[in-house]
């Protein structure tokens, strides 16, 4: 079966060519604005990699309407506190400004535009005037959080259901409301037997919310210890040489066995169940 990756201009080149370089069954990626017309000759899957063009296959891993759906961050969130088994997995979160204004008194707020990345454009606000400003500075769509002092944060890589590999981030700046390694920062490999189970689990609910075939779901941790749900990214960044490897052998596994959800390991214990059988 032959299959590509399908990124879109400026998103993913590095990550793309490690997981090509570690591929044993020759997946390739392409750019969505230099396709030819044999592109997809012979093309049986197509993995999007944040890239929602339409395609001339149909065996594609992840759908351009479930990258819709995570791409409005304001209204995933939404989609989490509305299912049972996630309402309590993200912060209280509000998105109109009477119910911002309503929760003074409760902590400093972030408001976030419903569309944004790389942890652009968040702004704190404790008072009225404060909130009115971060709203006008959002633009049209946003939604507002209380603030939560985080004690860490992670990356789950899921795929199908399973757990691929986790990073802890390191912020450039702990006092940065958003944690974002393009404004500074790392991630740090976390062994299998160090994952944070709490985080592992909160990060598979709100992943199987999302309708993904894969994804990069972002957690942070509070300073007693209960996960919290940021986000959801469709082309996690895949810097680390490891991580790079990780990925690379579950698209293999969905190049030879399908896309199909897997579910979690019956009658196993701790990290082994939830970790991806490619890995």
């Amino acid at each position: 079966m032959k299959a590509l990756i399908l990124r879109r201009r400026k998103l993913g080149l590095g990550s793309c060519k490690g997981i090509r370089d570690n591929s044993q069954t020759g997946l390739d990626f392409v750019r969505n604005d230099q396709l030819k017309p044999d592109t997809f000759v012979g093309v049986d899957m197509v993995f999007r990699w944040g890239c929602t063009s339409t395609v001339p296959v149909n065996n594609v891993v992840n759908t351009a309407q479930a990258i819709h759906k995570i791409g409005d961050k304001g209204g995933f969130r939404n989609d989490l506190m509305m299912c049972p088994e996630t309402t309590n997995l993200v912060p209280k979160t509000v998105f109109t400004l009477d119910e911002a204004l309503g929760m003074i008194g409760e902590g400093a707020t972030l408001f976030v535009p419903k569309h944004h990345a790389q942890g652009k454009k968040v702004y704190l606000a404790s008072t009225e005037e404060a909130m009115v400003a971060a709203t006008h500075a959002c633009g049209d769509g946003w939604y507002a959080s209380i603030f939560i002092k985080k004690s860490a944060e992670y990356r789950v890589f899921v795929c199908q259901g399973r757990v691929v590999w986790v990073a802890q981030k390191t912020p450039g700046n702990p006092d940065d409301p958003a944690w974002n390694v393009a404004q500074g920062g790392r991630f740090d490999n976390t062994r299998w037997d160090e994952w944070p189970l709490t985080v592992v689990d909160a990060a598979i609910k709100a992943f199987n919310v999302s309708g993904l075939d894969f994804g990069g779901v972002d957690v942070m941790v509070d300073g007693m210890g209960r996960p919290y749900v940021i986000e959801i990214n469709s082309a996690p960044s895949q810097t680390s040489p490891y991580r790079q490897a990780c990925t690379a052998k579950a698209f293999d596994h969905i190049v030879e066995n399908g896309k199909a959800h897997l579910g979690l390991n019956e009658g196993k214990m701790g990290w082994r169940y939830y970790i991806h059988p490619s890995i």
